[in-house]
């Protein structure tokens, strides 16, 4: 262990610490002293997870610091405390290498006197935990960054205790018993038995067998975590409204969680509350008496028929709730139930069955949690129900974002590549906040499978490598690119790009098209899984994919502007070489002339919207043969596609989209909203991952169209590298009026747009940093001053 020298500061402090149960208090002022630096601790008897720990320290002051600010960490979660108040939780979920820690100041929460620190720590990383929690061992780090309260740093000095009636169970099993054929690695279910788990644990006097810490290390090894900064902002942790009972089998219960309700001895009660939308949020239920009673918690974001089959996401009837749930016993006491970790609902159930005495439900409270984006942008016009898209789509994107971007907070918790890419562009366009996007692309590139691809979804314990995904990472990275004026986060990560496209170089046949790799070439969920998810996407008889090979087209041209723009421009003109003979290959061997598009692959029998989309996005057809292309593959109405094309996912249909603007056809945009209108009347209030009876029904992937309605309906979207100009070119359809704002990283944006009698009166404001043009009808119009108004025929 090292010991270093250092002088305790003018203030007097004495540090206070409970060894074997009784008090022994330290004291100095103007002293010379020894300050240990601090380690990782744990108790000596948690050797096996799941585990929850309870941690304590105390300082007495004189006089509080004004500020004090400490680095905390552990294996695998905590909540810290400062006098009974919850100051900070973390570590931000990461890999072994980039562990983090959550840098806080708890000077505002001390006072004169005594103070108690605190932490409750859990590790539930195996077998229940979330998928994207990595773990070493279970263990805790706390520094005080001033020197002179070192003293309070991670080491013998902490007193730790089991809280051995807190535990966790396997979410999958749990879960698989209620719903069929789900795939659930998200967070543990919880039990909770007020007999025996700690209570009022974080302040006053230690109670029963508390343990010195020792250290999680043992002398001489090395340690696993390889600490730096969390660089995220606290996630929020704000008081929701709690929702509304709206079914129970108990006379009166109606009124809760407004009012009190008492459910007699030796009843099974249940009692149904609706969240009116779905939230993320830790749930705490407050109770009183009741000794044996147990209380089933089940979160569910539907209800279910019985048949198993979700529906109408709004009607309730005899619709049962299913799902994720915590099982809470009480003792009699009064006490709130509160799980470590936050859950995702729509609905929850509290399913009560007392023994001999009554228990009290006496109130039931939500904190809303997830990352603390500012929504910035704006988007109203003349249809409530696009506005309604705009608002759901926004909702989702939130549920799905904390530590991580997640694709589904509910059911997975991982940050897969496909999904992040479109949900960092809509953190772009409505917060203008790309700190997690940044953390996002950081953590892919520090994943590294078969000798260069990244992981499919990282940070995670498991593997499940897609290659097209790491694909997709550096069209993320290309993102940021266009998009943001900050370059390092692109310059540290070509690097590690350039491994993938080396990875992929060696699949690459002598015709210029992509051979089967040995991975999972996952592009989209399309079909039925035992029928063309099985064959999507597909290979010819010499194993060539003209789709695979669009992908790796695209990531060779962005890859080649970045590399010319700030890396290595000899790397970026062979990436363009290569992408123009990719391109030659693709237009000779993919194209079918018979059926005006391009096959997914050479034996040209097998046709989808993603070939062709991507055909169109990367210049492989001319642009005469994209604005015939586009009718060939669409419908008149949503996202559907004709007979004999496979259409694109609620995902995928991002880069349908996005091949529209390219081929001049952004008009038909406002025809591919009809999916998400039709999704309305089923009464989502956040977007599925998949038609029909979705696994998901938080899925961030389908909420593109957040960011669409400001960059393609409202028209607002860069036009140069970092956002350094700006094209505004809106679509609106059959709209009458838009009102919309779109922060930059130069400043807001405002468009309003009114369209009468014939003409479209426009109003645009944009910062004086930020050149623009307007496009209207085949025609630009220059913005020279900040504020332009323009009268248009429509």
């Amino acid at each position: 262990m090292k010991i270093s020298p250092m002088f305790f500061s003018r203030t007097t402090i004495r540090l206070r610490h409970w060894i074997s149960g009784s008090l022994v208090v330290l004291m100095a002022a103007h002293v010379h002293a020894a300050a240990v630096e601090p380690v990782w601790i744990t108790h000596p008897d948690a050797k096996e997870v799941p585990v929850v720990l309870h941690l304590r320290q105390a300082l007495q002051l004189d006089a509080p610091p004004p500020s004090l600010w400490v680095d905390v960490s552990a294996d695998n979660r905590f909540i810290l405390y400062v006098n009974g108040k919850r100051v900070a939780s973390g570590p931000a979920t990461s890999d072994l290498a980039h562990w983090r820690y959550k840098r806080t100041d708890i000077g505002p929460y001390l006072h004169a006197g005594a103070n108690d620190i605190a932490a409750v720590v859990w590790n539930f990383s195996r077998p229940s935990g979330p998928m994207s929690q990595i773990s070493a061992r279970t263990g805790f780090y706390f520094k005080a960054e001033d020197a002179a309260f070192a003293s309070l740093n991670s080491g013998p000095g902490w007193r730790v205790k089991l809280d051995s009636g807190h535990k966790s169970q396997s979410g999958m099993a749990v879960i698989s018993r209620q719903v069929k054929k789900v795939y659930y690695v998200a967070a543990a279910p919880e039990t909770i038995d007020a007999a025996t788990a700690e209570w009022n644990w974080a302040t006053g006097p230690l109670q029963g067998e508390w343990r010195t810490a020792v250290a999680a290390v043992d002398a001489g090894q090395p340690v696993p975590w390889r600490l730096g900064a969390d660089p995220l902002p606290d996630m929020t942790y704000q008081q929701a409204d709690s929702g509304k009972a709206v079914r129970t089998n108990l006379p009166g219960a109606l009124a809760f969680p407004a009012q009190p309700v008492s459910v007699p001895a030796h009843t099974r009660a249940r009692i149904l509350i609706d969240q009116g939308t779905m939230i993320a949020g830790y749930p705490a239920l407050s109770v009183a008496g009741g000794k044996g009673a147990t209380i089933r918690m089940t979160y569910s974001e539907a209800l279910y028929d019985a048949q198993g089959k979700k529906g109408q996401r709004d009607e309730v009837g005899d619709r049962m709730a299913k799902g994720l749930f915590d099982t809470l016993t009480a003792d009699g006491e009064a006490r709130t139930f509160e799980p470590l970790s936050w859950r995702v609902w729509r609905f929850v159930e509290l399913d009560v069955e007392t023994q001999a005495s009554p228990l009290v439900l006496q109130g039931f409270a939500v904190h809303e949690t997830g990352y603390p984006f500012q929504q910035r942008a704006r988007f109203v016009s003349s249809d409530p129900v696009l506005n309604r898209i705009w608002d759901v789509g926004w909702r989702t994107a939130r549920i799905d974002a904390h530590e991580t971007y997640m694709d589904s907070a509910y059911w997975e918790r991982l940050q897969y590549v496909g999904d992040t890419r479109l949900q960092a562009l809509i953190s772009y366009a409505v917060t203008n906040d790309d700190r997690l996007a940044a953390n996002a692309i950081d953590a892919f590139g520090w994943s590294d499978k078969n000798g260069g691809l990244t992981e499919g979804a990282y940070p995670s314990r498991g593997t499940n490598v897609i290659a097209p995904f790491s694909l997709l990472w550096i069209a993320m990275m290309d993102d940021y690119y266009q998009r943001r004026p900050d370059r390092a986060v692109v310059v540290r990560n070509l690097p590690r790009a350039r491994k993938v496209l080396a990875w992929y170089g060696q699949y690459l046949n002598p015709s210029n098209l992509l051979k089967r790799n040995p991975t999972w070439n996952f592009v989209d969920w399309v079909g039925q899984p035992s029928t063309d998810r099985d064959i999507f996407p597909s290979f010819d008889a010499n194993g060539e994919s003209c789709l695979t090979t669009l992908f790796y087209l695209g990531a060779l041209q962005q890859m080649a502007r970045m590399e010319q723009a700030v890396g290595d421009a000899g790397a970026g003109r062979e990436d363009a070489a290569r992408a123009e003979a990719i391109t030659d290959a693709l237009r000779s061997k993919c194209w079918s002339a018979s059926r005006g598009l391009f096959a997914d692959d050479p034996s040209l029998t097998r046709f989808s919207q993603h070939s062709n989309a991507l055909a169109i996005l990367y210049g492989v057809a001319t642009p005469q043969e994209a604005r015939s292309i586009l009718p060939r593959i669409t419908t008149a109405s949503g996202i559907g596609a004709p007979e004999g094309i496979t259409p694109t996912s609620y995902y995928f249909s991002w880069y349908l989209a996005q091949a529209s603007v390219k081929a001049g056809r952004a008009d038909s945009y406002m025809q591919f909203l009809q999916t998400w209108r039709d999704l309305l009347r089923l009464g989502f209030t956040t977007w599925p991952e998949e038609p029909g009876d979705t696994r998901s029904d938080t899925h961030a992937w389908s909420a593109h169209p957040t960011a669409d309605l400001l960059e393609i309906v409202a028209g607002v979207a860069p036009a140069a590298p970092g956002y350094a100009r700006a094209r505004i070119a809106p679509q609106l359809g059959d709209l009458t009026s838009l009102d919309a704002v779109v922060p930059t990283p130069a400043g807001p944006v405002s468009v309003s747009y009114r369209v009468a009698g014939g003409k479209l009166f426009a109003t645009i404001d944009r910062p004086a940093a930020l050149p623009a043009v307007f496009s209207w009808r085949g025609r630009d119009y220059p913005l020279k001053r900040p504020r332009t108004t323009l009268r248009l025929n429509w």
